[in-house]
């Protein structure tokens, strides 16, 4: 359908529920596990802007994952080493690709968990957010506010709000899913969750 020349697109924006959050949060562990443990592969360039919604209706909303897998069909001639690096997606490169320039299933843990941080924040990675924890970025945020203790500061405040009209604290699931995130984007690779046990985790909420 067209629209008139001249004139802007209207976006339409929707605020997600808890329930649907962990639902995009499990379809995108289920993607990734797909390729980490059926194709063998890492994705490669996991970050917000890679992963398609898809609404079924006013409450269903099914994620899939996109842009996959580049990296294994371009020569390594054919890229730079920023490139290989991945480096446009601010906020989601795990730390240690700094120094392995190339795709790893721990480095897409990391950026699982930086999915799942503005998931549940409301923030979006490339934020540098200013506060009483000075200038940080979202990880860093996040990991100052539990080292203080002031976990609920972390989440969006529209899902506590509507736990609150109906008498509860917060969402089912709301403290665990924090540290799942926070395991996730552990800086070093090793200590990472695998795929498959995230994904279960995830489910287990849903």
């Amino acid at each position: 359908m067209g629209r008139t020349p001249g004139t802007t697109p209207t976006i339409t924006t929707i605020a997600l529920s808890w329930e649907q959050r962990l639902t995009i949060s499990a379809d995108i562990a289920r993607g990734l596990r797909y390729l980490h443990d059926e194709r063998h592969e890492p994705h490669g360039n996991l970050k917000a802007s890679n992963v398609l919604i898809y609404v079924d209706g006013p409450n269903n909303l099914t994620a899939r994952l996109s842009d996959y897998g580049l990296h294994s069909l371009m020569s390594k001639q054919m890229l730079t080493p920023s490139q290989n690096l991945n480096v446009n997606a601010l906020g989601y490169l795990a730390p240690e690709l700094a120094s392995v320039p190339k795709p790893t299933f721990a480095a897409d843990i990391y950026a699982l968990g930086v999915l799942m941080l503005e998931l549940w924040t409301g923030k979006c990675a490339s934020d540098i957010i200013s506060g009483e924890c000075g200038v940080v970025d979202l990880v860093d945020w996040v990991k100052s506010l539990v080292s203080q203790r002031r976990p609920l500061d972390c989440f969006d405040q529209s899902l506590l709000l509507d736990h609150l009209r109906d008498g509860l604290i917060r969402p089912k699931g709301m403290d665990e899913m924090l540290a799942l995130a926070l395991r996730c984007v552990s800086s070093h690779s090793s200590t990472r969750p695998s795929i498959a046990s995230i994904y279960d985790e995830i489910s287990s909420f849903c």
